[in-house]
This record gives structure tokens, C-alpha cells and sequence, in this order.
């Protein structure tokens, strides 16, 4: 006879994890219990050494699988005297580390059956949960997980809910988010002045998506605004009151089958749009695929879902009414430039020019999540372009510590603070922009929040370079000591500290970041260790007419790019505009220097004929790479060490030649040229090529000068999947260990992860 103690770290609270481990204990004859602690969860087990054993391997294997156990630390115990059953102890705090807090989870195949079953008690019930599916991180108010540390505590529990809450043997045993249509929360539907309207909620909402109108849809994380997609003015409604001109719409498909006749996916894609997680993927558009998707997205791709919660599942299919929706669009709920909505009132307030109907719920939601949106690649990791549902709270585990409690706060656009202590780091879900003041205000809440959530007291707080973000001039914790990290060291940190580097080459490639010398940068060669860095290149400084004015209107920036080698009339400037801006150029007067490949990216954009004006940020370089794709043949792409050419020279930098520099002019001017003798997508093509040639002569010269083949890329640049396919596999070919961004974006989003990472010099 013995006793063994074991602590679960990961995955193991609000997964139905205690339960299963009841369950195994219970079925074994073994005595002891299992609790949550804040943490952690502790199973105490006593019995024949033989039957442990077998607790042990069924643990491994009969886990629920929303539940990840990261480790288990066993120890021997004296053996107590008391032999009671196992038992479920409550729960009980310790000292702080992070509580194992999941993710949002979409709706399990039991209690969707459960769900369109006439002889079931949840027929219909839009909030019908179990321990493997359900709302988790946006309900959470305190830890450990328990329902009276959730909003699910304002709905007390029926007699009938009460009796499967616990029983053992009930898949709904100690389900944290039980309800049913006696007890728990409920829908209504309204008009923007709160007046409930007649009739079904569900078939009312259903019914304004049929006759063409526009349905505000209170989700798990916040508001939808939904519409279908074949009522085309609908979407042009939509449009018009979000200030949405251009930029895509996602789609969610009722299911899988239809998402494989309007994209071409991947075995990977299909395997992530049925994942925990649920995000939008980011998918290639069938060119078969019928005339309205444009209205939804006129790029070459597509973002697209599936229904994840019950309330979605009975939007699209609503048993016998006779409307079966096929794909919705479901974009987040609203204006632009605002954070998603999750208070009803509010949704009223805000969006009652936009939406028709209210489907709203009781159901309050602590913690905002939009939905996560991903790419895949063929031979590099997914790319994260915003890290939400499914996804936060999950922690991002250090190889090795960072020193006390950390509280990163990432930049000012597509803001998502992180929390750091020990071994993990907190990574929060997107916010959105900060200069928005509605989205500032939510970055103040969260973290708050946050802060409260975990009962954690920073030791440090720090930020970006940047003396005018709003993140960086923030005083919410007076008394706490505070460090600034310069934006592209925290890009390449982000990755070093995912995989545990200490030391690494750095690519840091993006639109905008604050540089150490006050200017602004964007396309940098890095040599980065957790204390410090040396910048060993760049792209060639060029000025951007206007400042901000250029990245809204690209063909400034080509103009900057090819002044004094491009006589008028310029593309996609007008007569009046262009004199005024040479004489800007030739008198460096409210032009800004900046060495960004991304606005290089956004002047090649401009040049192959792609956009004039930006609609939304990324546009150009996203037309850019989808028109790309059309031509890139993998095996006809070859890179060698004199394969760079003259499209891109490099140049010595200023003062003792060691930074080397990237000339982008010359690639500009062929793409011009190239106007007269190949079509778009063949130059947008070598654009790319160039980029590529370039970013892996870049890496061998800072080989050459360090010695290190260890090489990091990161930045908003990096969201571009052909230029990682590209890159890639030739620098891993050539001898470079090569590592990218994979549990948080390369974007901003992930610049706090990096920030915490960093160790004062």
C-alpha cells in the first residue's frame, strides 16, 4: 500500500480534468482526492502499488482533450489511516503563480447532438455546455475556476442541473458552466431602443438575416455584427457604417464542406478550423467561387470559420423552418477603429445605425476576446496575425525564468499586454489601436484586471521606445519602476523567448518602430542577446513625403523612392499634387526618414498598379503577395550567396562602413519598367524574389562578422507567407537555425512578450 501526491501544471481547470481524475481514482478502488488549487491541481492517491501504476498510464491517456497537462511532479506521502472514497475537495488558494485558467472552448460533438435532439432538455438551449465545451476565459472573474469565481453565478442551478453537476458518472460532473433553459442564461431580441421584439428571438434574428438585414449577435467574447453575404447591400450597408471600404470581411460557413468549395485548404487548414481554438483561417479563394464573395473580400484570399458556439449552430440550421444558412458574414461588432462590444446597452448605443436587431443575452462577459485569425504555410509554423478566442489564456512557457513579475505593456497599435513571472508569460488578446480612446480605455481595464485576476503586484513595467505612445506615457502603476525596450530588439526577443535563446541574428522587418536613433525604422539586421543588441544593416533610409499622409497614399512613397529618376507625370499622383511633393523632397521638408520595408512593400504595391489610397493597414503588401502567388513556383526559386544581383545593392552605412545598408531604389525602378513587358502579377513576383535574395544576403553577412547561424525573423512583415517560404528553407539549407514567431504574432501583438523576455543591461 502507498501514497503519492502528484501536481498537475497546464490545461487542467475548467476542462473537466478533476472529474476525469475522480472518475479513474474512483474506478480503481482508490482512496485520496483531487482539488484545484490557484495554480495547479493536487491529487492525493492511495493504493496497491500495481494499481497506481495503472492510475498513472490511464491519467496520460484518459484525460478530456481540451485539458494539456504540462508536467506532473510526483511524491512518495505516509500512507493515512482513513480509508474514505475519493473525493472532490473544494478548492483552495496558494500563493501566486498563474492560475491554469482555459480557453474559451467551441461547442463539443456530445452537446451539439444533445443540441438538435427533440427528446433532449437543452433542444434548442443556445448556452448548452458540458466540461468539454463552453465559455471559460471571458467568464472568469477570480481563480481558481470555480462557478462562483464566474459570471455563471448570477444563474443558480435547477434541481436537474444540481443532480448531473454531481453525479460522477455525468459528462456535465462538476461542469463549472451547467445550465439549462430553467436556470441558465437566456436570449432576447430587441431594437436599438431596447424594445423586445415578438416572436422567438432566434427565429426573429433569423429572420432579418433572410429579408437582407443586419443582426448584432451577443457572442461567448462579444458582439457580432452578421449579414448574408448574398444580399450584397447588406455588405455595402455594413461597409458604409463601419468605415470598412476595402478590407475583408470573415465568413463563417455553416460547415466544412462549404468551406472547401469556396477555398482551396490545406489538411492543416481544415484541422485547424475543427480545433479548440476555432480561429479564422486565412485561406486561398477558389477562382470558381461564386460572384458575391467579392463583396466579402476582393483579395485572392478569404478568412473563414465555423460556427463555434450553440447560438451559431442554430442560426445557420434552426430545425424545421426551412432555412438552412450555408455562410454567414460574422464581423466583429464595431465602428471602425472601436474594440469589440460586449455590453448590450452599449451595443444598442453604438451600433443602432448599423445593426436591425439585437440578439443579446444576460450572460455577462469579464474578459473581451475577438475572434483568432491565422495563416498556414507549407513549411513554416502557423502564422498567429491576432492572438484571441481559443487561444488566451494559454500561457507561453519560458525555457528559463524571468526575474520577479513583469508587466509588458507592447506598443500602441494592435495592442496586447503581457504578464510575466517565473517560467510563463501571460499574453493578452488583442485590443486594437490605442490612439482609439474607447480602445485606451479597455487596455486600462484589462490591465487591471488582469492584475486582479492573477493577484499579482508588478515589479517592473515595461515599454516601448517610443516617447509619444500612449502605451510608454501610461502612469497607471505609480511607485513601480519602469524600462523601455526598443520595438525591433522586442520583435527579435518575442522569438528568442519563445524558443529560450540567449543570443541570436535577428531579420526585423516591418511598417513603423521607433528607432534608437529617433528615427523611424523598419527593415533591420540585428545581432540580439536578452540585454542588449548591435544593428549590423538595414534598408537604405528614404523620406516619406507627408509622413503619415504617405502611408495612407503609397504612390508617395514610390515618388520618394525614385525622385530625380522619374520624370512626370507620376502614377497615382495628380498634376497638382506633384510638383509639391518634389519640392518637399528636394527641401527634406515634412519628410521624415525611414528605412521600413514596409512602406517599401507599400510603394512596390503602388508602382504594380495595386492600390492609390490605403484603405486599411497592410493593403498594398497584401494584394502584393496575393497576386505573387500566381507565378511563384517553389522549384524554380533558387538563392545563392552572388544571387542578390543589382536590383537591391548593398551599400556600406555611414561612418566606418560596418552597418550595411539595402538600397530599395533600384528594385523600384525595374518594377516600373517592367510595366511595359510583364503583367502585375509577374513583377509583383520579383518583387518578392529580390526581398527574399536580399533578407538571406543580409543573414550571411552578419554571419560573416559574428560567427552565430542562429537566426530569429520577426515584425509585421513577417505575416507575408511567400517571403517565408522564400527565406526559409534556402537559410536552413545554407547552415542558419532558423526560428519564427509561433505562440504569439510577429506583428505588435506579440512585442510585450518580447519586452518581458528582455533583461536590464
Amino acid at each position: 500500500m502507498v501514497r503519492k501526491r502528484l501536481v498537475f501544471r497546464g490545461t487542467v481547470q475548467g476542462v473537466g480534468f478533476r472529474p476525469a481524475i475522480f472518475r479513474i481514482a474512483a474506478s480503481l478502488g482508490l482512496s485520496g482526492y483531487v482539488q484545484n488549487r490557484r495554480s495547479h491541481v493536487v491529487a492525493e492517491v492511495q493504493g496497491e502499488s500495481e494499481t497506481i501504476e495503472g492510475f498513472m498510464k490511464r491519467v496520460r491517456s484518459d484525460i478530456p482533450s481540451p485539458a494539456h497537462v504540462e508536467s506532473i511532479l510526483v511524491t512518495d506521502m505516509e500512507n493515512s489511516t482513513e480509508n474514505t472514497p475519493f473525493a472532490i475537495r473544494e478548492s483552495e488558494s496558494d500563493a501566486f503563480s498563474f492560475p491554469p485558467i482555459p480557453p474559451d472552448l467551441p461547442l463539443c460533438p456530445e452537446c451539439a447532438r444533445e443540441l438538435l435532439d427533440p427528446a433532449n432538455r437543452r433542444f434548442l438551449y443556445p448556452f448548452i455546455t458540458c466540461t468539454q465545451c463552453g465559455p471559460r476565459y471571458s467568464i472568469v472573474e477570480r481563480t481558481p475556476f470555480d462557478r462562483g469565481n464566474t459570471t455563471m453565478r448570477s444563474f443558480t442551478q435547477c434541481p436537474e442541473c444540481l443532480a448531473e453537476y454531481r453525479s460522477p458518472n455525468n459528462r456535465r460532473f462538476h461542469s463549472q458552466t451547467n445550465s439549462c433553459p430553467s436556470c441558465g442564461p437566456r436570449l432576447v431580441c430587441t431594437d436599438a431602443h431596447g424594445g423586445i421584439r415578438e416572436g422567438l428571438p432566434l427565429l426573429t434574428a433569423i429572420d432579418t438575416l433572410r429579408r437582407g438585414g443586419i443582426v448584432a449577435v451577443h457572442g461567448i467574447g462579444g458582439f457580432h455584427l452578421a449579414a448574408d453575404p448574398r444580399h450584397g447591400e447588406a455588405i455595402r450597408r455594413l461597409r458604409r457604417e463601419k468605415d470598412r471600404e476595402r478590407k475583408p470581411f470573415a465568413l463563417m460557413v455553416g460547415a466544412l464542406e462549404e468551406a472547401r468549395m469556396l477555398c482551396l485548404l490545406s489538411p492543416q487548414q481544415e484541422d485547424l478550423l475543427g480545433s479548440a481554438v476555432a480561429p479564422i483561417v486565412i485561406a486561398t479563394r477558389r477562382d470558381e467561387a461564386p460572384s458575391w464573395l467579392r463583396e466579402v473580400s476582393d483579395t485572392e484570399t478569404l478568412g473563414i470559420m465555423l460556427p463555434y458556439t450553440p447560438l451559431h449552430r442554430l442560426l445557420f440550421a434552426y430545425p424545421g423552418i426551412g432555412i438552412d444558412y450555408r455562410h454567414l458574414v460574422m464581423t466583429s461588432g464595431n465602428r471602425a477603429g472601436d474594440p469589440i462590444i460586449t455590453d448590450p446597452d452599449q451595443a444598442r448605443e453604438r451600433l443602432a445605425e448599423v445593426a436591425d436587431v439585437f440578439l443579446c443575452h444576460d450572460r455577462r462577459i469579464a474578459f473581451p476576446t475577438d475572434d483568432s485569425v491565422l495563416r498556414v504555410g507549407s513549411t513554416t509554423p502557423p502564422v498567429i496575425l491576432r492572438r484571441s478566442r481559443g487561444q488566451v489564456p494559454r500561457l507561453i512557457t519560458l525555457p528559463s525564468a524571468v526575474q520577479g513579475i513583469a508587466l509588458a505593456l507592447g506598443g500602441d497599435l494592435k495592442s496586447a499586454p503581457a504578464l510575466a513571472k517565473g517560467n510563463d508569460i501571460y499574453l493578452g488578446p488583442f485590443i486594437g489601436d490605442l490612439e482609439n480612446r474607447e480602445t485606451f480605455r479597455q487596455f486600462k481595464t484589462h490591465i487591471r484586471d488582469v492584475l486582479s485576476l492573477y493577484a499579482a503586484t508588478p515589479d517592473v513595467v515595461i515599454h516601448d521606445l517610443h516617447p509619444f505612445y500612449r502605451s510608454s506615457a501610461w502612469a497607471g502603476l505609480p511607485n513601480v519602476p519602469r524600462r523601455a525596450v526598443q520595438h525591433h530588439f522586442a520583435h527579435a526577443l518575442s522569438v528568442m523567448a519563445e524558443h529560450g535563446l540567449e543570443e541570436a541574428l535577428a531579420l526585423c522587418f516591418d511598417g513603423t518602430g521607433y528607432g534608437a536613433d529617433g528615427e523611424i525604422w523598419g527593415g533591420e539586421f540585428l545581432h540580439a542577446t536578452r540585454s542588449s543588441f548591435t544593428r549590423l544593416g538595414s534598408f537604405a533610409p528614404f523620406p516619406l513625403p507627408g509622413g503619415d499622409e504617405a502611408v495612407l497614399h503609397p504612390p508617395r512613397i514610390a515618388l520618394a523612392l525614385l525622385s530625380g529618376s522619374v520624370e512626370a507625370p507620376f502614377p497615382g499622383i495628380s498634376a497638382q499634387e506633384e510638383p509639391i511633393l518634389r519640392a518637399m523632397l528636394v527641401g527634406g521638408v515634412g519628410c521624415p526618414l525611414t528605412t521600413s520595408l514596409g512602406r517599401v512593400f507599400d510603394a512596390a504595391a503602388a508602382l504594380v498598379g495595386l492600390v492609390e489610397t490605403t484603405s486599411y493597414e497592410g493593403e498594398g503588401p497584401i494584394r502584393l503577395e496575393g497576386l505573387a502567388w500566381r507565378r511563384y513556383r517553389p522549384e524554380a526559386f533558387v538563392l545563392t550567396e552572388s544571387d542578390v544581383g543589382d536590383l537591391l545593392p548593398f551599400l556600406p552605412g555611414p561612418g566606418d562602413g560596418r552597418v550595411f545598408l539595402i538600397n530599395p531604389r533600384p528594385l523600384m525602378g525595374r518594377l516600373l519598367e517592367e510595366k511595359r513587358r510583364t503583367d502585375a502579377a509577374s513583377r509583383a513576383l520579383l518583387f518578392h524574389e529580390a526581398i527574399a535574395r536580399a533578407a538571406f544576403r543580409g543573414c550571411q553577412k552578419m554571419r560573416e562578422s559574428t560567427g552565430l547561424e542562429t537566426c530569429v525573423l520577426s515584425g509585421g512583415v513577417f505575416q507575408n507567407l511567400l517571403l517565408r517560404e522564400m527565406l526559409v528553407p534556402h537559410l536552413i539549407k545554407d547552415g542558419f537555425e532558423v526560428f519564427l514567431n509561433e505562440a504569439a504574432p510577429p506583428g505588435d501583438g506579440g512585442l510585450a512578450v518580447g519586452q518581458a523576455w528582455s533583461r536590464e543591461s
